[in-house]
């Protein structure tokens, strides 16, 4: 079963910058894997409500393939947070 590498952009409620919060995300259906990390992302920090600087609120950035799934160890029907730093190890 392949999942997502998926994107979400929050606004800290501080007045910083907006950031981008990364989720590997174990469900085959890209609508249902968006959902799941902006799930995720909203108990971190609040969501952005529209594009900032030209970035979307949630991207799907790559899909992930079993093999890629099991080589990083993420389950089917897992939300892995990445933290703010760009995923490259995981595209």
């Amino acid at each position: 079963m392949p999942g997502w590498l998926i994107a979400v952009l929050t606004e800290p409620a501080d007045g910083l910058e907006p950031r981008q919060l990364f989720f590997a995300v174990g469900f085959a259906d890209q609508g249902q894997a968006e959902w799941k990390a902006v799930d995720a992302a909203a108990t971190e920090a609040p969501l952005a409500s529209g594009p900032r600087g030209g970035i979307e609120p949630v991207q799907a950035l790559s899909s992930l393939t079993d093999i890629a799934m099991r080589r990083k160890g993420l389950l089917a029907g897992e939300v892995r947070p990445l933290g703010e730093a760009w995923p490259r190890n995981w595209l």
